[in-house]
């Protein structure tokens, strides 16, 4: 059994950035990941209260994790999404999935 991995990124929008602008963006940034081996899921909620988002990426392995982390900072549309959040806002965690249900549409 593998043992899959969740990366787990919390953030505030930049200054000037609209929830609608982040979401355009962010359709072009879910076409990147949903091409890249190893992606099981994706969501981003946000925090009524506080405006702070949560982007969730459930991967198969570290590896693939690790392999999207390390090109994040040299494509084009990774980087177009990264200037929408603040970065002093920004926290990110990988973690090992220890217990799980399947995941279902």
């Amino acid at each position: 059994m593998s043992t899959n991995y969740v990366e787990i990124a919390t953030f505030k929008l930049a200054n000037g950035v609209t929830e609608a602008d982040f979401l355009e963006q962010n359709e072009h940034f879910m076409a990147y990941i949903k091409a890249q081996p190893g992606l099981l899921y994706r969501s981003v909620s946000k925090h009524a209260d506080s405006g702070v988002y949560t982007d969730l990426v459930y991967w198969n392995t570290l590896d693939d994790a690790k392999r999207v982390q390390a090109a994040f900072e040299h494509e084009p549309v990774c980087q177009q999404f990264a200037a929408l959040i603040d970065k002093d806002s920004l926290s990110l965690a990988l973690t090992e999935v220890v217990a799980q249900t399947p995941c279902s549409e």
